[in-house]
């Protein structure tokens, strides 16, 4: 499940026009980090914005991002609440110093930011504010929801064009035998852009004059 995680959000942020590196894809780096730790590098191919994006990285606040560590510990089957955070030290692994060392490596001592991607946050306010507190004193800069990163991908994948990936061909398949139409009714978006239609043209008699009325 974690390399599925794993390859969605990597598709999520390269269709965002990020640049991405997985901490496996360079041999002197395998062994100086966990080995079934889902992380990777991003770097913005874009102009960045100098305003602060939210604690909580909605998709459209990603052009605010520049670069970023990324951790991946979804964990699907259960929402984030307080409680399970407290008793998981191991989501704090990433931002910890020893471990942010080698970010530093990556991007050549230029500024980044760490982003937790996990399942779901609580929905009561009050379990929410304890769960982003949490988060926020372990010195994690962001997270993300996976429901937020699947609606991106599926509103930006095209159900008429064939993708290399397996990932993305996979939702774009869905899209195109619409096992997913019923979701417009549910998610904040199109299934398919929406597209502008001209005004329907009606054909009329002309308007003959009224003789009784003249003089």
């Amino acid at each position: 499940m974690a390399d599925v995680s794993l390859q969605l959000v990597r598709e999520f942020f390269e269709l965002n026009l990020f640049q991405t590196l997985t901490n496996w894809q360079q041999e002197p780096w395998r062994e100086r980090v966990p080995e079934h730790s889902p992380q990777m590098f991003l770097q913005n191919t874009r102009t960045v914005s100098m305003r602060e994006p939210a604690f909580v990285l909605p998709p459209e606040e990603l052009p605010l991002i520049e670069r970023a560590v990324v951790e991946v510990r979804a964990w699907h089957a259960d929402r984030f609440y307080p409680s399970v955070i407290e008793a998981n030290p191991v989501l704090f692994q990433f931002a910890e110093e020893s471990a942010l060392a080698l970010a530093r490596e990556v991007f050549a001592g230029q500024p980044f930011v760490t982003i937790l991607i996990l399942s779901e946050l609580p929905v009561s306010a009050e379990q929410r504010r304890r769960a982003v507190s949490l988060l926020q004193a372990a010195n994690i800069k962001h997270v993300m929801e996976f429901p937020a990163i699947l609606q991106d991908l599926l509103h930006k994948v095209s159900a008429n064009v064939a993708y290399p990936s397996p990932t993305l061909q996979t939702l774009r398949l869905l899209k195109r035998y619409k096992f997913i139409r019923h979701q417009q009714m549910e998610l904040p978006f199109a299934v398919e852009p929406t597209l502008p239609f001209p005004a329907p043209f009606v054909e009329t008699a002309p308007v003959e004059p009224d003789s009784s009325s003249e003089d």
